[in-house]
């Protein structure tokens, strides 16, 4: 048995996450057979109430509260570094936790001898646990004896992207990031922040950026870059012919995000 409370910290990072973060922390709560692990709550400036929702958890969660919306990596950052133990997870508030599977989650990391491990975030019948380029960053699982010497988010990645990077990283560092389909860590996906008109923009542009920022950061070729943008622009196009006015706002605003890192002119 991993012994959670000693080895781990916990790290959710929340933006006007109040709708989803009592069943995020609840299902620990209610599954937890030990005391729980220091668990910190890394809020990006939220407006939403989640300082007061947080205050009915007393002891079992700390704020960390950002005076600006530092977006993910960032926010992850600086509850990595708040931490003192060896391990630390950092997690989406859209997932449902449980101590056994974190306790698995541990050991699997363990064993394989991984920088970073990620669970299943959707059931599966496929129980590998594997190698792998990259895992999504609703849950990841970090050894800080061997990330240090990597780093971990790279804060110009606001959203998105920042995973693969991190990933990428390790990966080419000769660490192992492994996914272990065998741990069920359910993301109920796109319940992290009330979504509406200018929410899904502010994604959507930062998917565009980020997708540049990264394919100039790993020297993939400018035609991976026209490509994404032609593509954006062909679906802006039938958008207009076909009234999708959200299909349409969406590849808007990933153009507008590809534009602000792009010299003007850089892409016909």
């Amino acid at each position: 048995m991993q012994d959670l409370f000693s080895e781990m910290t916990l790290v959710t990072i929340t933006y006007n996450s109040a709708e989803v973060l009592p069943a995020h922390i609840e299902s620990l709560r209610d599954s937890a057979k030990h005391k729980l692990p220091r668990w910190l709550i890394v809020d990006n400036a939220s407006t939403d109430g989640s300082e007061e929702l947080l205050a009915r958890y007393g002891q079992d969660v700390e704020l960390v509260k950002s005076p600006k919306n530092l977006g993910f990596g960032s926010a992850c950052n600086l509850g990595i570094h708040a931490s003192t133990t060896r391990y630390v997870v950092v997690l989406n508030p859209d997932t449902q936790l449980d101590e056994a599977e974190l306790e698995k989650l541990l050991a699997e990391l363990k064993k394989h001898g991984a920088a970073i491990a990620g669970p299943a975030l959707e059931p599966t019948t496929d129980k590998r646990v594997e190698a792998t380029d990259w895992l999504v960053g609703a849950v990841l699982l970090f050894d800080t004896e061997l990330m240090n010497a990597v780093g971990y988010f790279d804060e110009q990645f606001f959203l998105y992207e920042e995973d693969v990077d991190i990933c990428k990283r390790a990966n080419d560092a000769g660490l192992k990031v492994i996914h272990c389909r065998n741990v069920s860590i359910p993301h109920v996906g796109g319940g992290s922040t009330v979504r509406n008109k200018a929410v899904n923009e502010f994604i959507h542009f930062h998917k565009g950026r980020s997708f540049v920022l990264y394919a100039r950061k790993h020297g993939s070729p400018a035609s991976v870059v026209e490509k994404y943008v032609g593509d954006n622009r062909r679906r802006k196009f039938i958008a207009l012919l076909t009234f999708g006015r959200n299909r349409y706002l969406r590849a808007r605003a990933k153009l507008e995000g590809v534009a602000s890192v792009l010299a003007p002119g850089e892409t016909s």
